[in-house]
């Protein structure tokens, strides 16, 4: 049978069942993000024994490293800079961290298991992921505890921060990733999860505009296209253009949810929404999603969504945790 096709028009992508070969026995538990690199080998970051898995762009496994526990509390983000190096965020010990590709410790900004006080607007609180801006400072969303964008140089001093919490434009309810586009006079792109729509910023943190209307968005990434990818934590992905209107978007229907009362639901903002109804209850299939957390696109237009479904519904989804997605042309 061949694998499924979602999306519409001219916007048409086939799932990749069992892409990524994994060693043998080897889980993901949870796969929080993934990013690709120049040569676009696929780096997952994920909650088991081996918290960096990378494969190359035919999805054969090439190495692993870090371990939980001792690198890693919480693996959140990830981030490939254009040099190769791998930037990590971690909401457990409240640090992000720079590595080589091979996994050597470069930079630790933070003090591990030390957090800030909660929307002190300090770094940090539970931060969530780190971008690279084209001059090399570093851009942290900070995240569960915190409602603020750091900014620091590329020695991790601080050198200004933004946000605050709340729905206003440059305020945050729960800021989960961010993307800056080197193309675009590194205009920053943060998904703005319990807002429900990705914030756009100058790099001195002005505010450019929003896309609303994006359910509970968690990761955007920009396409060698030039058409957005936001993964949405209510079980869909979306894809806008440049301007935030939508092209095509899956994950609505074909799911099974529990909007009971006492069916649970995803998890609940920090500060002001009550539990949100949705949980996927059974194993949704190839290409359809339970909890997608990150995503990230390579420089052929394929995509990857990255998946928390054993944390957010309790679902081992197995290879699909992190799933690869080709487009039809």
């Amino acid at each position: 049978m061949a694998n499924p096709v979602f999306g519409s028009g001219k916007f048409k992508f086939q799932v990749v069942e069992n892409f990524f070969k994994r060693p043998r026995k080897w889980s993901y538990i949870d796969v929080a993000d993934v990013a690709v690199d120049k040569d676009d080998n696929v780096y997952v970051f994920n909650r088991s024994p081996h918290p960096i898995m990378v494969f190359d762009k035919l999805g054969n496994f090439l190495d692993s490293w870090g371990e939980i526990g001792t690198h890693f509390a919480i693996p959140h983000g990830i981030t490939i800079a254009p040099n190769g190096d791998v930037f990590t965020a971690d909401t457990g010990d409240h640090t992000v961290r720079r590595w080589t590709k091979e996994g050597k410790l470069l930079l630790t900004i933070g003090t591990p298991y030390q957090n800030a006080p909660e929307q002190s607007g300090k770094p940090f609180n539970r931060p969530t992921h780190l971008a690279v801006a084209s001059n090399d400072d570093y851009y942290a969303t900070d995240g569960y505890g915190n409602s603020h964008v750091h900014c620091f140089d590329p020695n991790g001093k601080l050198k200004f921060s933004w946000g605050s919490n709340g729905s206003g434009p440059g305020q945050f309810d729960t800021i989960h990733s961010i993307f800056i586009d080197y193309d675009d006079h590194d205009k920053m792109y943060i998904a703005d999860r319990y807002n429900n729509r990705v914030q756009i910023f100058t790099p001195k943190g002005e505010f450019v505009g929003q896309w609303p209307g994006l359910n509970l968005a968690n990761s955007v990434r920009k396409g060698p296209d030039g058409n957005f990818y936001v993964a949405e934590l209510d079980h869909r992905i979306s894809i806008v253009d440049s301007k935030g209107v939508l092209l095509t978007r899956w994950g609505d229907t074909g799911v099974e949810i529990d909007d009971t009362p006492t069916g649970g639901g995803l998890p609940t903002s920090p500060s002001r929404h009550p539990m949100l109804k949705g949980r996927v209850r059974h194993e949704p299939g190839p290409g359809l999603f339970s909890g997608p957390h990150g995503i990230a696109v390579d420089s052929q237009g394929s995509f990857y969504v990255a998946e928390v479904c054993e944390t957010g519904a309790g679902l081992d989804r197995g290879n699909r945790n992190i799933q690869k997605f080709v487009r039809v042309r």
